[in-house]
């Protein structure tokens, strides 16, 4: 196969990772009808990392990786883990308030955090992240509204999910600091193991309670958001990007957002606004352009 049809792959896989994804947004929101948030958290991410075992297990056993994990793989998968739990245990309790529509644009606003972030830590920004900053705002403004030219109908789910996006974008500085550096598959089986403790720690904390006829009703969303959204579609985003320039993959794993409104009102009969619609599109607008390079030609 050659590097052009490999790259087409990629950029396939890419598509079917955020399709995945979109559609999770849907099956989290069906699983607060059977499991509490922290325990669900907790399950998804114990079958990601499980799944994640195997191709791990095979890669030492052909002598790709070193026998030990080195401090670094460690270090930065517990990192990356703690912010993913914050974020994942924010965006489920979101969805009891919110629509999984809603809670995919929201999220989706990590991108536009990222380089605002990057900004407050002392790194030069440009009028191009101020741009889709603003119009990330505008967005998000139209996408809670509810019909009224002055109001804005934003509800607790939706601060929570905006909070989410913050801790994923401090997720995704963590992943960009040091995956190039270590082992991604042992990256992403560590960082998943790590929200598997952590939100198993605060179910335990919370009291919540968890039966075996509880897991068997959700067994549906569980498979899918921890095998197939986790176990198989990031272990999809991490081959493929070794491929696909990141600028590109970013452009095309946003369509997640899309995907997550198509999905809620296919699955779950969710309404939307010819307003909430054009709040979604100017959000996909300013994250598009968040990732655009500079320039694309040099003249």
């Amino acid at each position: 196969m050659n590097s052009r049809q490999m790259n087409i792959l990629s950029v396939a896989a890419l598509l079917l990772t955020a399709l995945l994804w979109g559609i999770s947004y849907s099956a989290q929101a069906e699983a607060m009808n059977f499991l509490p948030p922290f325990a669900f958290v907790s399950l998804r991410y114990f079958l990601g990392s499980f799944l994640l075992l195997f191709p791990v297990l095979w890669r030492r056993g052909s002598g790709k990786t070193e026998s030990k994990f080195s401090k670094k793989v460690l270090f930065s998968g517990v990192a990356g883990g703690f912010f993913l739990a914050g974020g994942e245990i924010l965006q489920q309790f979101g969805l009891l308030y919110t629509s999984a529509g809603k809670a995919g644009f929201l999220t989706a606003l990590y991108v536009i955090m990222i380089p605002v972030i990057e900004v407050l830590l002392g790194k030069k920004s440009s009028l191009k992240i101020w741009g889709a900053a603003l119009l990330s705002v505008g967005g998000t403004y139209l996408l809670c509204f509810n019909g009224e030219i002055n109001s804005f109908a934003g509800n607790f789910g939706d601060v929570l999910i905006l909070i989410c996006a913050l801790f994923f974008a401090f997720q995704f500085i963590v992943i960009g600091k040091y995956a190039p550096e270590v082992d991604s598959l042992e990256f992403a089986g560590i960082q998943f193991f790590t929200v598997a403790v952590i939100s198993g720690i605060a179910t335990l904390l919370s009291g919540e309670s968890c039966s075996v006829q509880q897991i068997l009703q959700c067994s549906v969303p569980l498979w899918f958001c921890g095998g197939i959204a986790i176990g198989f579609a990031c272990t999809v985003q991490v081959a493929a990007q070794k491929v696909v320039h990141p600028a590109t993959a970013s452009i095309i794993l946003s369509m997640a957002s899309v995907f997550a409104v198509l999905w809620g009102w296919l699955l779950r009969n969710e309404v939307y606004t010819p307003a909430n619609l054009i709040g979604c599109a100017i959000i996909f607008s300013a994250v598009v352009m968040v990732e655009l390079p500079e320039r694309i030609t040099k003249s």
